[in-house]
């Protein structure tokens, strides 16, 4: 059962429940697993020990929304960035090649100049986008859209379409680092820039 289908049976279940509850009501291996997978992609939240509440339908539509905004926002704030890893591929591939995202968790990484950092949370702060900044301690459970900021002393960037991103060449080579999750991602790629690459990839 996907995490959308148990999250449909949980909203028309109760919109609160205990773990205990949980248990004795569905039948599954492994359920302090999917409750905490669940809230890590934003389907529940943690309301207290031992205790979830049901994101309801409203918050997940507006989790939704705010992906697209997000990507969208670095562009208006002036500030040089570019966008990398998981979303480089994304942009590359124009949206083709997605993984271990949902709209309910969903981390978007961005490289930034350090000495940008402070504009940066001043900016995000004043449009109530939520980050967290690479290195840092984490100090609270992200849902919906959030920044991953990168600081770093200097990098190069593409465009890919309005976006700004890592190079081509530079995201084929995360891909091959992450092979096991980024093949399909690499074949794409392939296809879609004429790359001459062999079918089948060795993880770099």
């Amino acid at each position: 059962m996907i995490y959308y289908e148990l999250w449909i049976m949980l909203w028309k279940w109760k919109k609160e429940f205990s773990v205990k509850e949980f248990i004795s009501t569905f039948q599954t291996p492994s359920p302090n697993k999917i409750l905490f997978d669940m809230a890590k992609k934003g389907f529940l939240n943690k309301s207290g020990r031992g205790v979830y509440r049901v994101i309801s339908p409203d918050q997940l539509f507006e989790n939704r929304i705010n992906i697209s905004r997000a990507y969208g926002l670095a562009g208006r704030t002036g500030l040089k960035h570019s966008f990398t890893g998981p979303d480089a591929v994304f942009l590359w591939t124009k949206g083709g090649y997605q993984v271990g995202r949902f709209f309910g968790f969903y981390p978007i990484y961005l490289k930034i100049l350090k000495y940008d950092l402070k504009k940066w949370k001043e900016s995000l702060k004043s449009k109530n986008m939520k980050f967290y900044v690479r290195g840092e301690p984490l100090k609270e459970t992200y849902i919906g859209a959030f920044y991953i900021l990168i600081p770093e002393e200097g990098f190069k960037a593409e465009r890919a379409g309005d976006f700004s991103v890592d190079s081509l060449k530079e995201t084929v080579k995360f891909c091959k680092d992450n092979i096991y999750q980024y093949e399909p991602a690499l074949e794409m790629l392939n296809e879609m820039y004429d790359l001459k690459m062999e079918a089948r990839y060795r993880e770099a």
